[in-house]
């Protein structure tokens, strides 16, 4: 519904004069982007509040039509910046949007979405193994967050699944137990211990739905990346050892 509608866009540039009210320029009509159609980022408002942020991805509908500059664009960070996000200011953001995330991840396992290329059904599977592991953490006493990683000389950010504060350990989850999810949760780990404090003894574990191939447990066992899986009781793998 929202790519039926027309979107143009402003962007303030400068002043009619000095101290006065601020220049509009017009940019161009856009149109929302239709495999990724925005990001989410980790921001204090004017009161000093954190906040999530929506980061819309915008593409112009007629390129020549548009007046698009590099200043426009999300700007390179000028420095490394790791940002905590409490448990509690994710819950009181998710509570403010129009529906509850985490009502989502209960309530459905999966969700259809209209992108390029037809209609598809996009797994939330791994959204529900998180959220149980968040409330298998809370039911232990465990206190909880994540990070929004910015890095010097890039636009994004990143934000790993669960940083257990008890523990001081890093998770990344997987929908799918597969070679390829555990070898990108991997790679996913070791890049966010690089930015983490005391990364020297940082604990980093994989979060799994069933259990991987006894090979696959073995590559993470080399790596010293401990893995955590779903059973029907619990977790195997929780505590860590």
């Amino acid at each position: 519904e929202v790519q039926e509608l027309d979107l143009h866009v402003f962007i303030s540039d400068g002043h009619v004069k000095s101290g006065g009210a601020k220049l509009q320029r017009y940019v161009g009509q856009m149109r929302v982007d239709s495999t990724v159609p925005f990001t989410e980022r980790w921001d204090y408002d004017p009161k000093g509040n954190l906040r999530r942020v929506y980061v819309f991805r915008l593409r112009p509908v007629d390129l020549d039509q548009t007046d698009m500059r590099e200043s426009d664009a999300v700007q390179i960070a000028k420095k490394d910046d790791v940002l905590s996000v409490p448990k509690e200011v994710v819950k009181e953001a998710a509570q403010a949007g129009a529906k509850s995330k985490k009502t989502e991840k209960h309530t459905t396992g999966q969700t259809t979405a209209n992108i390029t290329g037809g209609e598809r059904t996009v797994i939330r599977r791994e959204g529900q193994l998180v959220t149980a592991f968040e409330e298998h953490l809370e039911g232990a006493g465990n206190v909880f967050s994540s990070f929004q990683i910015t890095v010097e000389g890039e636009r994004g950010t990143f934000t790993p699944d669960l940083y257990d504060e008890t523990d001081h350990a890093l998770y990344e989850a997987k929908g799918l137990t597969t070679r390829e999810n555990v070898r990108m949760a991997i790679g996913q780990l070791l890049d966010y211990r690089r930015h983490v404090e005391n990364k020297k003894t940082l604990r980093l574990a994989v979060l799994l739905p069933t259990a991987p191939t006894p090979d696959v447990q073995g590559l993470l066992a080399e790596q010293n990346i401990a893995l955590v899986y779903q059973t029907d009781d619990g977790f195997a793998g929780w505590p860590l050892a």
